[in-house]
């Protein structure tokens, strides 16, 4: 049975050549912080016609102003969704803004930042994810 597409992806993005460590042992992962949901990765819906490839590559840039290259995907860690290890050259800033109604700030955090809607325990189990099955 072939596997079903995802309704959304979302992206764990760290930066090209830095250490793969977990989230509080070192590593850095790109936040976006939404108006009302708060700090979250970056991800977003399939629009018609797209792969999962192409949304998260679409929904980086447009949340973040980056590209990167997706290096793999978790496909069982949400039901309807796909989670991305997305690298991106290394940036200027800590955090920047962008045009996207959707996002208020981009950060790099290297630990969990303060949560509203999302949990502790889903960002530790990307970040294990991460650090167990990618290869950069």
């Amino acid at each position: 049975m072939a596997e079903q597409p995802p309704v959304f992806v979302l992206a764990w993005v760290t930066v090209r050549g830095e250490s793969l460590t977990q989230m509080g042992q070192g590593g850095r992962v790109l936040f976006v912080e939404h108006p009302t949901r708060g700090w979250e990765i970056p991800g977003g819906h399939l629009e018609d016609g797209e792969t999962p490839d192409q949304a998260m590559l679409r929904e980086l840039k447009e949340e973040t102003g980056l590209t990167g290259e997706i290096i793999s995907w978790n496909t069982s860690y949400y039901p309807k969704g796909w989670v991305a290890h997305v690298v991106v050259k290394p940036t200027d800033g800590h955090s920047w803004s962008v045009e996207d109604t959707k996002v208020s700030k981009v950060q790099w955090w290297a630990e969990v930042p303060p949560l509203i809607e999302w949990t502790v325990e889903e960002f530790m189990d990307l970040s294990k994810w991460c650090t167990r099955h990618s290869r950069c």
